[in-house]
């Protein structure tokens, strides 16, 4: 995203001339300074969201990326303003075998699944946050795992987003699908083994997963 422009020093440059053009005419008027233009910026979206989000999408179409849509936050976010997903990856555990790797600082919200991701790659070798981030669909190379939040979404849209069988079969399906939220804050301090999942037969979602599970994996991205 190009940087912000600032137009402080056009606007003391202004007055300062108007303050000298009253001084030196002696006249007691006053003269309205042009204001310089307001740009209208995202700080943390990236230019490229921005210009796929000004495309009109409905849930279930297929995005930019070539998954399907599942999440329209209405208006565009600090983070983008849909959510796509991709295919069914490999099943995986969350942190390859590291189980008791701590991975702090990650949350919950919808929003939160990319930062989250790119904690989870800094920390695990292996595991579904690895799995994910080297897809690549559609030419893109922003996907993510789902935050806890966004997972829950992506589960009340499954039927719209489809594809929830295992590669080659249609008639099995993983009941449960791991997020990108460890679960430590709902658990005893110090006890990092365990994680954010979600059952898609039932909704449940439950943070008292071990690590060690292999679960599935479907990848996501925000624009």
């Amino acid at each position: 995203m190009s940087p912000r422009r600032h137009w402080a020093p056009l606007g003391v440059l202004a007055v300062s001339a108007l303050v000298m053009s009253a001084c030196s005419s002696g006249s007691s008027g006053s003269a309205t300074p042009a204001v310089a233009p307001v740009e209208s910026a995202l700080p943390e979206a990236s230019e490229d969201a921005a210009a796929e989000s000004d495309a009109d999408y409905v849930l279930g179409d297929a995005g930019p990326g070539g998954g399907i849509v599942f999440y329209d936050a209405g208006s565009m976010q600090s983070w983008g303003r849909f959510l796509e997903a991709g295919p069914l990856l490999p099943a995986t555990e969350w942190c390859g075998d590291d189980w008791e790797r701590d991975v702090a600082g990650t949350k919950d919200a919808i929003g939160a699944g990319a930062a989250n991701t790119e904690l989870m790659v800094a920390a695990c070798e292996a595991g579904a946050a690895t799995t994910v981030s080297d897809y690549d669909g559609g030419g893109k190379n922003d996907w993510f795992l789902p935050s806890k939040d966004e997972l829950n979404e992506l589960y009340e849209q499954r039927d719209t987003v489809g594809g929830f069988g295992l590669p080659g079969n249609d008639w099995s399906s993983f009941e449960t699908y791991w997020s990108s939220t460890q679960s430590d804050a709902s658990v005893p301090q110090g006890f990092t083994d365990v994680a954010w999942a979600q059952d898609f037969d039932g909704g449940a979602q439950r943070g008292d997963w071990g690590k060690g599970n292999v679960f599935g994996v479907r990848p996501v991205r925000a624009f």
